[in-house]
């Protein structure tokens, strides 16, 4: 019996991750610029935004390049879906208190 052929998914999921990923870096710049000068805490929130966003940029492509030949993808795992999840959320929470203290 032969392995399924996931044909484009994988990509696709790839893609989705990496513009994901790219929004996430744009937040921690706007975060870092909104700070400048001005407030130390946003731009520690800037700082700490980037640095996690361009983790997950690694991360996914390291888990794409680990799984590429698997037949259940990992980029759909579980404990992936939750930790971009929480950090989502960590930078919603973190654009919110840059637009309330503005």
């Amino acid at each position: 019996m032969s392995t399924p052929d996931p044909g484009l998914q994988p990509e696709r999921t790839l893609l989705a991750w990496r513009r994901t990923s790219l929004g996430l870096v744009t937040n921690g710049i706007l975060l870092l610029a909104s700070g400048h000068g001005s407030s130390e805490v946003r731009t520690g929130f800037g700082i700490v935004v980037l640095v996690l966003s361009l983790g997950c940029w690694a991360a996914v492509s390291a888990v794409y390049r680990h799984s590429r030949g698997a037949s259940v993808h990992a980029l759909g795992h579980d404990r992936v879906l939750r930790i971009a999840a929480g950090l989502v959320l960590l930078v919603g929470l973190f654009d919110l208190y840059a637009v309330v203290t503005h």
